[in-house]
């Protein structure tokens, strides 16, 4: 099983650096940047999340 890590470039709370490390220590962990977004991309960016979300899941043996 993998983790799908999103994040936003634009995050205040949670900069980049936090998601790559949390990347690194996660065995096949897929980090996704979104390019200008903040803490609430879910909210912002809900298509493209939701997307992602429903391709990891579809890929992902459980």
């Amino acid at each position: 099983m993998s983790a799908l890590l999103l994040w936003g470039d634009a995050d205040p709370v949670s900069p980049v650096k936090v998601g790559e490390k949390l990347a690194a220590c996660l065995p096949h962990a897929d980090l996704q940047i979104f390019k200008g977004a903040d803490h609430d991309l879910a909210y912002t960016h809900a298509a493209q999340v939701a997307g992602l979300i429903d391709r990891h899941l579809s890929a992902s043996d459980f």
